[in-house]
């Protein structure tokens, strides 16, 4: 058997497609162009080492060069780390930083300690890979070097989730090794063994209680915060489920303005590498990476089964591995693209160069897929179809929904768009929703973009059965809860507002919006809608 790559890079030259047609739903084209840039440029990358590759010297080389980087990557966060306030980083490792600070003066570059530990965790098994694979003695110091360097750097970093993604791996090929070379039966005890320490460690941690252990309550602070931002991404890639929102820093404004109803920014990225790119690059960029991933691990799972690679492939995968989990629960990729995104492309096709010289070496033959995998790939496309045609009304409202949302987004953020325009895309978005509505009912994306719309509009009687609506289906969501809320404040029924907006955790920032909502309308001569506002916010106050 000969391996392939076709069928990973037909899902990484997907992905950079999904990034251009990622473009258009944007409601500012210069806020994609960095990433866009970033996207295109790592896939010329990944293509250059997986096809370029075709030796040995090459793959060390590549590794090599690629390592190296790192270290000086590294050294360059290291050394002026004492002159940054990074304020999540415990005092202890800050005094461990400011004793290991070398440069003169701090430069322009800000390095965000979860950007760094983004790249660093890609790197540091393939340095650990040249590290193993080395026979000079000379090499090998070099290596060693290296790897403790970067290891430190990552401890610096304070990332969790690097930490957490290394230790992962690092258990992956420890389980590979056990299988390969262990009886099962010694394998499975020590597999149980592992998961009861997890286990114990956790219903300890619990136990002791995060006054006791200050490290646990400070994750579980971070993993609440993450999750209600995934709940309220989700809610989000919803209202643009085809298209996305817009690649790159678009995600910013609206998630401000559409999921949480303020004015200002608040978060830079979705935190979740699978959320990111579905809002930035819309269905076809998740399919892909979702491809991207499946057909690497193919390709890994037959590398290993078939043949016998080197101390590289495995650094390679592995580092590829450990980005992957990181990206689980942050999306550094999309903020750091520039030299984040590169290196982890360099090593998916660094990867694939590998995998395929060692089919080579190994002289296996050429295997065509046989009729079984025709037939599987006929009736998937066959239930797919099937899927459409049944679902067909609750897609087409979904679509109307995305082209809706689209519209709404540049209605209101779009730069210099004369007033008439904006208007007219306002009026599409309204006919779109209301055709989804048509199709399905009670789809609460398009009830709650409607209702908010007519917010926005200053309909507020309109907007209220429309707002019920998406608040009984989507009773945790911010958009729906609070334009609901401020839907009754604005129509006077000020008890069911003080209701509605109780259910929100954000009570004291909720008060001082409504005083200054009080004081705007006061200021623009709306007495009733100014003391429907502060009677609510005396109400609330008051719950």
């Amino acid at each position: 058997m000969r391996i392939s790559l076709l069928p990973l890079s037909l899902c990484i030259l997907l992905f950079a497609v999904s990034a251009l047609f990622g473009t258009l739903p944007a409601y500012d084209r210069s806020l994609t162009q960095e990433v866009l840039t970033a996207i295109l440029g790592s896939t010329l990358l990944y293509l250059l080492a997986a096809y370029g590759i075709r030796s040995a010297g090459a793959a060390r080389l590549v590794a090599a060069l690629l390592v190296l980087f790192g270290v000086v990557f590294v050294l360059f966060f290291i050394g002026q780390f004492g002159y940054w306030n990074y304020v999540e980083t415990p005092a202890f490792i800050q005094r461990l930083g400011r004793a290991t600070t070398f440069l003169p003066v701090p430069y322009w570059i800000f390095i965000h300690p979860n950007g760094a530990a983004t790249l660093l965790e890609g790197l540091l098994p393939l340095g650990l890979a040249l590290l193993l694979s080395s026979r000079k003695r000379m090499e090998r110091v070099l290596w060693a070097g290296t790897v403790v360097v970067m290891a430190y750097g990552i401890f610096l970093t304070f990332s969790r989730g690097a930490w957490l993604s290394l230790a992962l791996a690092a258990g992956l090929i420890g389980v590979l090794v056990a299988l390969s070379r262990l009886p099962r039966r010694v394998t499975v005890g020590l597999l149980a063994g592992g998961v009861s320490l997890v286990a114990l460690a956790i219903v300890t941690g619990l136990m002791l209680g995060p006054e006791r252990l200050p490290f646990l309550n400070s994750i579980g602070s971070v993993a609440d915060s993450r999750l209600t931002l995934y709940r309220n991404a989700l809610h989000l890639a919803g209202d643009y489920a085809f298209t996305g929102l817009g690649l790159g820093q678009s995600f910013t404004m609206v998630y401000s303005r559409y999921s949480l109803l303020i004015f200002v920014p608040f978060l830079l990225y979705a935190h979740s590498l699978p959320l990111a790119v579905w809002l930035g690059q819309g269905l076809l960029g998740l399919m892909a990476l979702l491809g991207m991933i499946v057909m690497f691990y193919r390709l890994v799972y037959r590398t290993l089964r078939w043949t016998q690679p080197g101390a590289l492939f495995h650094g390679a995968w592995l580092g590829v591995t450990a980005t992957l989990i990181h990206g689980l629960t942050d999306a550094r990729q999309y903020i750091e693209s520039p030299w984040a995104m590169p290196v982890w492309f360099l090593l998916f096709g660094l990867a694939a160069a590998l995998a395929r010289s060692s089919f080579r070496e190994a002289a296996l033959v050429q295997v065509a897929p046989g009729p079984r995998r025709w037939r599987l790939a006929v009736g998937a496309a066959a239930a797919l179809i099937v899927l459409v045609l049944i679902f067909n009304a609750p897609l087409r409202a979904l679509w109307l929904t995305n082209q809706g949302a689209v519209a709404e987004t540049r209605a209101l953020l779009a730069p210099d768009l004369p007033q008439s325009e904006r208007d007219s895309l306002n009026e599409i978005a309204l006919q779109n929703y209301r055709a989804a509505l048509a199709l399905a009912p009670d789809l609460p994306n398009a009830n709650r973009r409607l209702g908010n719309l007519y917010v926005e509009l200053k309909q507020y009687a309109e907007a209220v059965p429309f707002l019920e609506t998406a608040a009984a289906v989507e009773p945790a969501y911010p958009a729906a809860v609070k334009g609901l809320g401020l839907a009754y404040v604005w129509v006077g029924k000020t008890d069911e507002a003080t209701q509605t907006l109780a259910r929100l955790e954000n009570r004291r920032d909720l008060i001082n919006e409504l005083n200054t909502w009080s004081n705007f309308w006061g200021g623009a001569g709306q007495p009733e809608l100014a003391a429907a506002a502060q009677e609510t916010a005396n109400l609330l106050a008051r719950q």
